[in-house]
C-alpha cells in the first residue's frame, strides 16, 4: 500500500515555450539566477554521483527556465555551452516591473554589461547583460507607449539606410 508521503509530486507543467540552457556549472548557474533574477528552483535531477545536474527547472519572472550541466560525452565529445561555441545567438528577454533594481542585482551577481541600460526609442528602459555562463539576457521595463511614427523616426536615426 502506498501512503500519501510516498507519492511522487507531479512534475511542473511547463509553459508552451521555455528556454533550456546548457551551462558549465549548473549549481553555480542556479545560484546566479537566484541572486540576479530572483529565480526559484522548482526541480532538479542530479547524476547518480551527484557531481552534475542532468536537469533543473527554475521559476523565473512568471516563466520556466530549464537547464543542465554540459555533457560533451553525450554529444560526440562536443561541448554545447555558449562559451565553448563562441557565444550565443539567442537573447532571453525579461520584461520587469523595475528594470533598474533587476539590472543592479544582475551586475552585482556577476553579469557582464553588453548594452548599457538606457531609455530606448521604442519606449522601454532596456539593456543587455551576459551571465557568467555565456547566456545573453535583455532586461526591460516599459516606460511609455510610442506611436508608429515615433518608432519609424527612432529606427531611422539608430539604423540609417546604407548607401
Amino acid at each position: 500500500m502506498t501512503t500519501s508521503h510516498e507519492r511522487p509530486a507531479p512534475p511542473p507543467v511547463p509553459p508552451p515555450v521555455s528556454p533550456y540552457l546548457t551551462v558549465g556549472d549548473a549549481r553555480a548557474a542556479i545560484d546566479f539566477y537566484r541572486r540576479a533574477f530572483g529565480a526559484t528552483l522548482v526541480a532538479e535531477q542530479p547524476t547518480p554521483d551527484g557531481k552534475k545536474l542532468i536537469h533543473a527547472a527554475l521559476a523565473l519572472n512568471g516563466g520556466l527556465v530549464m537547464l543542465s550541466d554540459d555533457f560533451p560525452e553525450m554529444s560526440g565529445g562536443v561541448s554545447r555551452t555558449p562559451k565553448a561555441l563562441g557565444g550565443s545567438a539567442v537573447t532571453i528577454h525579461l520584461d520587469l516591473p523595475d528594470v533598474d533594481a533587476a539590472w543592479k542585482r544582475a551586475v552585482e551577481a556577476g553579469a557582464t554589461v553588453e548594452l548599457p541600460l538606457g531609455d530606448m526609442f521604442w519606449g522601454d528602459r532596456y539593456g543587455i547583460v551576459t551571465d557568467p555562463f555565456g547566456h545573453r539576457w535583455s532586461l526591460a521595463t516599459r516606460k511609455r507607449a510610442v506611436t508608429q511614427t515615433e518608432l519609424d523616426a527612432g529606427a531611422e536615426k539608430h539604423f540609417p539606410a546604407e548607401t
